[in-house]
């Protein structure tokens, strides 16, 4: 029975663990889908501010907003190449994390097939146990029953 319980404390940590892995995991997950509609969001500035360049490189005498334009287009670029950067490292972190929720839900299964052994083990020695005393029982009423057939 002592051991039971303690490996049903050892169980209900991995479980535990499990949980707080799932949660880093749901974390990583929102972090990646926001790096993600940044990095969008910086590849439509980067479209934007290249159309604005265009335009601009076609009118005549607008040599400050050309310079203004082609600005904001570096500017923007810069922009997006940190957003890529931000994506690769959520999805790292991501990985990660799934890495992490599949060794901690391993480690769990390992102590619920532990505790399903030390049970079965226990079923086993109660069978046995049981068949025992009906063995016995049988055997004391066979002896009984002989010594009531030879008093007769």
């Amino acid at each position: 029975m002592n051991r039971r319980i303690k490996l049903g404390v050892v169980l209900r940590l991995r479980e535990l663990e499990e949980e707080e892995a799932r949660a880093e995991l749901a974390a990583a997950v929102e972090a990646h889908r926001r790096a993600v509609t940044a990095r969008d969001d910086t590849a439509t500035e980067l479209a934007r501010r290249s159309m604005d360049l265009t335009e601009i490189q076609l009118q005549p005498g607008a040599s400050d907003r050309l310079i203004g334009a082609a600005r904001a287009l570096l500017a923007a670029g810069e922009r997006r190449e940190h957003a890529n950067v931000a994506v690769k490292s959520a999805a790292d972190m991501l990985m990660n994390r799934r890495g992490r929720l599949a060794e901690v839900s391993r480690r769990r299964e390992v102590v619920e097939r532990l505790r399903d052994r030390i049970l079965a083990e226990e079923r086993l020695a109660e069978d046995r146990l049981e068949q025992a005393v009906a063995n016995e029982m049988a055997t004391t009423r066979h002896v009984w029953l002989a010594v009531m057939e030879a008093d007769r």
